[in-house]
């Protein structure tokens, strides 16, 4: 079944409750966004009708899902909202479109979300000499003109570049190979972020797996199409994803585990690529694990090493919008626990509003801020109380945007335990 079928049933499903438009980070702080159940079930049903509305209002829908973990009846809100988008754009003649179009900013919009959607291209820019692409991006010149001319926000603060993250010994093992051992090997799928802009965290990722005893391949992957898709390129997202799913297709044939450490990367692979035609899409979904998803597993199992050294850190911890959505808790929180003199306060404070490229839009910015705003204000009050020291999350949007917006340091949970394993910090 895909996602378009899968919409199309829960539909009735929705019992018109509001709990999703009550607990939408988007419309709390935005009047003007009417909430998931209005563009979402509601608008479904007249569209379903021929009846074509104002596609405006769906691109303030942050793709963050809360609204379908806060869905008692499990309807498929945002699959909906993101329907009515590749819709909208598929009815070139629509009096809708044609009223954007006449916009001043169509044009504007048009190139920033083509370039923020093909954030790869981006990157490969960027780590050319990321020093130097660094530099100029911090210029204040430099931000003021990508405001006037693409709408990216001169206050938001950009990822910096990084030297790539390359594997070179094991990254390309074949299940081909006679030596090859499929029970103690993992594919890990990097994503964007730690290619790009946190080679670091990609490399404590595969040092983590690689102490408890695996061989970590890394093929050539692609985007995994979350941008794409956030900035309304859906065809080019669906082709990202046939061209990683081709490359993961003979380890997942092998029954081999697929690891992410990005969130948003990760409900992809499980909740997209299933619906993807093309090899391998019947068993991602199985067979994808979130790093610290997949290390719990290990120790339901009596797998997980456990020669930790005693850390005495207390932590604040902030769960991604794209965690929950997977539905398996927070086992980052739970393996850390494991970790003697290890404090660890759950923030539970909401969305942080970047929501991938949403907060870095110049119109969006500032509604981005607000709705980040309770989130930043308890990682400050806890620091300041020193219920703890520094945020872990496993998103780097949220980790830029903490930082962004409160001062307080965030890193990825897996620093922890590179800590606790006594294990070496790679450089670049």
């Amino acid at each position: 079944m895909n996602i378009e079928q899968e919409r199309m049933l829960t539909l009735d499903d929705c019992i018109k409750c509001s709990a999703c438009s009550a607990q939408c980070p988007v419309a709390a702080v935005y009047p003007s966004f009417p909430g998931p159940k209005s563009v979402g079930p509601d608008m479904e049903r007249l569209r379903l009708e021929g009846v074509r509305l104002d596609s405006k209002v769906l691109a303030y829908c942050s793709n963050c899902k809360t609204c379908e973990v806060t869905c008692p009846s499990g309807v498929k809100i945002t699959a909906m909202i993101q329907g009515a988008r590749k819709d909208s754009l598929k009815k070139k003649n629509s009096s809708a479109l044609k009223q954007v179009r006449h916009s001043k900013f169509y044009v504007q919009h048009r190139v920033r979300d083509a370039l923020l959607g093909h954030a790869e291209y981006l990157g490969r820019a960027g780590t050319i000499l990321p020093k130097m692409t660094n530099r100029l991006l911090g210029i204040g010149l430099m931000r003021g003109f990508m405001e006037k001319s693409l709408g990216i926000s001169r206050y938001a603060s950009i990822p910096k570049y990084q030297a790539r993250f390359k594997i070179k010994e094991s990254g390309n093992v074949s299940p081909a190979d006679s030596d090859f051992n499929p029970e103690q090997s993992v594919v890990y799928f990097p994503g964007c972020f730690v290619n790009y802009n946190d080679a670091q965290t990609g490399y404590a990722i595969t040092k983590v797996l690689e102490h408890q005893g695996y061989t970590v391949i890394v093929p050539p992957f692609h985007c995994c199409g979350v941008p794409l898709t956030a900035n309304g390129h859906f065809t080019a997202a669906e082709e990202k994803a046939k061209r990683n799913l081709a490359l993961m297709e003979p380890y997942l044939k092998a029954g081999i585990p697929i690891i992410t450490s990005c969130t948003s990367c990760g409900l992809t692979l499980k909740e997209d690529y299933p619906s993807v035609k093309g090899p391998g899409a019947e068993r991602i979904g199985e067979q994808s694990y979130d790093f610290f998803e997949f290390l719990w597993k290990l120790n339901e199992q009596g797998k997980l090493k456990k020669d930790f050294r005693t850390i005495s850190e207390s932590l604040g911890y902030h769960a991604p919008c794209h965690l929950k959505a997977q539905g398996i808790g927070t086992p980052a929180v739970r393996i850390l626990r494991l970790i003697p003199g290890i404090q660890i306060a759950d923030l539970d404070a909401g969305c942080c509003g970047l929501s991938g490229s949403y907060g870095f839009k110049a119109e969006k910015y500032n509604l981005a801020q607000k709705i980040g705003s309770n989130l930043f204000r308890s990682a400050r009050e806890g620091v300041v109380q020193k219920r703890f020291q520094s945020i872990i999350s496993e998103c780097s949007g949220c980790r830029e945007q903490i930082e962004h917006g409160s001062g307080v340091k965030a890193e990825h949970p897996v620093w922890t335990l590179v800590k606790a394993y006594g294990l070496i910090r790679m450089d670049n």
